[in-house]
């Protein structure tokens, strides 16, 4: 390959640097918003992973990124996985707003809520949580725990 870097690549140092028109200009010439790096990262992922802009992973995603890419291996989990274990609530609210399954497990079988939970991300962990609890507040309360509690407790749960 010698030095000149292929369109994929650079589209992931744009993604990395937050140019956005970097982006946009990279995949309108054909760069792939799901080619994988050497370490297993795909652009949204690394948006992800990454302390920038806001507005990088609102573009991937807009453009078309897939946000449910799963990547396996040492740092597993999809692009919630990782906004979750960076505390990253808006990037994991743009996500569960575009369809980001919040229920899917990394290689060490955690969803984003318990890899949330385990970094005391309290502000993700409501975030998803409100995302995806079917039966909370008063008919709870009213109610009390039932079958579901018992099939699904992500589902119900509210412990921080």
């Amino acid at each position: 390959m010698g030095l000149q870097q292929s369109k994929d690549e650079l589209l992931h140092q744009q993604v990395s640097n937050g140019n956005i028109e970097g982006i946009k200009a990279l995949c309108r010439d054909g760069a792939g918003l799901e080619w994988i790096d050497r370490e297993g990262n795909t652009p949204l992922i690394v948006a992800c992973t990454n302390h920038g802009p806001y507005n990088v992973a609102k573009t991937l995603i807009e453009l078309g990124a897939n946000v449910n890419a799963y990547r396996p291996g040492r740092h597993a989990g999809t692009p919630l996985h990782h906004a979750a274990k960076r505390g990253r609530e808006d990037v994991v609210k743009l996500l569960l707003s575009h369809g980001a399954n919040a229920l899917i497990m990394n290689d060490d079988c955690q969803s984003p809520l318990d890899v949330a939970r385990a970094k005391g991300h309290t502000n993700v962990v409501r975030a998803i949580e409100r995302h995806i609890c079917l039966f909370s507040g008063w008919l709870r309360e009213f109610y009390g725990p039932g079958f579901l509690e018992v099939l699904a407790p992500q589902l119900v749960s509210r412990k921080v």
